[in-house]
């Protein structure tokens, strides 16, 4: 696997393959007018040192101070040149490169490496608001070890370059901290920049620079402030996209796959299986008891009960494995490359796993539920969709009949009541 330098290396080198170095005829016409402009003077000197008579020394003179004015102008027009050249490039990248993830924390990860590598900085750390409890959160980093910084914990506020970041919405420069050693660069010297990330007018994080002397980007408060318009803009975006997709995928209750999510990928996964010639496993279980839970303890201990069933279900699985909330209480789970035999062991360890711990716990009472399970899969239940679903219900209307032929406590919640 490539390292973080290496991948965001890639990313501006595919950008000038595509583009050309965005520099590059800039650096070509100032070498162009360099030449042109030395020449020129140089003949102009030599002209006048035969036709005014100059002696050779005030002909050194004249040529000296005026390839030293042209230089300055020429060194001070293509600098302010560069920096409106960059003002334009930079942001533009950062924007097409963040805007093709669908990813958040990829994008977050990419956008720490671009920056690095663009504005030749060393450390860079990308700082989320959380604007239900006004605090800054650490999300992404580069060049900095994790045990000086550690992803998810908290920037606060309270830092006064921070807090003038976030206030005044502008670019703070500092020097250096000496008491922290991961805001220093290699040299010894350089500047922390705080750099305010805007959606518009509205802050949704920080981005923290540390660069050495080399780190001549730094000083342009304009480009930095761009930048942080440009990656506040794409992550914020990208963000309320990675909500509208999960509420689009996820039930709200358990924060399992939706229904419509399930079905959609029981079709590829089928498609998938059938093409590469591997089984693939479902299990479909209803809780045995909600109606009964609903109308002793309330809705409310219902939707709990229903909540922590889905965390038990999710602790279960295999990251592949795709868990969902198909009905009011009805679950259902999709295992690719799992045999009839592995995914009855699934089925196995889920009604232990409930049955070994209670499934809801307050107001002096602890309910532990049961669950009816149906197993099936491809190809030993059918081969399309409606056949697996088939099998997979009876199996799991047989578990159920099968205890409900039981005694009475063991298809009813077993509660406990404490005394206040």
């Amino acid at each position: 696997m490539k390292d973080s330098k290496a991948v965001a290396t890639d990313t501006v080198g595919a950008y000038r393959s595509a583009f050309g170095d965005p520099l590059h005829h800039v650096r070509t016409e100032k070498t162009r007018i360099q030449i042109g402009a030395y020449g020129a003077i140089a003949a102009f000197v030599i002209i006048n040192y035969f036709v005014l008579g100059m002696n050779a020394l005030q002909t050194l003179v004249t040529l000296g101070c005026c390839l030293a004015v042209a230089t300055a102008a020429i060194e001070y027009a293509f600098a302010r040149f560069f920096r409106l050249r960059k003002q334009g490039i930079y942001p533009s990248m950062l924007a097409m490169e963040l805007g093709a993830r669908h990813d958040l924390g990829q994008a977050c990860e990419q956008s720490v490496r671009l920056v690095a590598e663009l504005l030749g900085v060393e450390k860079v750390i990308l700082a989320w608001s959380a604007h239900h409890d006004d605090q800054l959160t650490t999300i992404a980093t580069h060049g900095i070890p994790p045990e000086d910084v550690p992803l998810a914990t908290p920037l606060p506020w309270c830092q006064q370059a921070v807090k003038q970041a976030i206030e005044e919405r502008k670019v703070v420069v500092t020097s250096a901290s000496e008491d922290r050693a991961w805001l220093s660069a290699s040299d010894g010297h350089g500047r922390v920049v705080y750099v305010p990330l805007l959606s518009l007018d509205r802050f949704v994080g920080l981005l923290i620079l540390v660069g050495g002397r080399k780190a001549s980007d730094l000083s342009d408060k304009r480009l930095l402030a761009i930048i942080g318009l440009a990656v506040g803009l794409t992550l914020d975006n990208l963000h309320h996209s990675t909500d509208l997709r999960e509420v689009a995928t996820h039930d709200e209750l358990t924060q399992l796959f939706n229904r419509r999510h399930f079905f959609e990928q029981l079709e590829k996964e089928l498609k998938a299986a059938r093409r590469s010639g591997s089984s693939l496993g479902l299990l479909i279980l209803d809780v045995d008891s909600l109606k009964l839970i609903n109308d002793t303890y309330g809705h409310n201990v219902g939707d709990v009960v229903l909540a922590n069933l889905g965390k038990v279900l999710a602790n279960c699985l295999r990251a592949e494995d795709i868990p969902a909330r198909i009905g009011g209480d009805e679950f259902a789970v999709l295992m690719p490359n799992t045999d009839k035999r592995r995914a009855s062991a699934l089925a196995t360890r889920l009604e232990k796993a409930l049955q070994t711990s209670p499934i809801y716990e307050g107001d002096g009472i602890e309910l532990i539920l049961t669950v009816s399970c149906g197993v099936a899969g491809y190809p030993w239940s059918g081969e399309d969709v409606g056949e697996i679903l088939q099998w997979a219900d009876a199996n799991m209307y047989a578990a159920k009949a099968l205890r409900k032929g039981q005694a009475r406590a063991t298809t009813m919640p077993t509660q406990k009541r404490h005394p206040r």
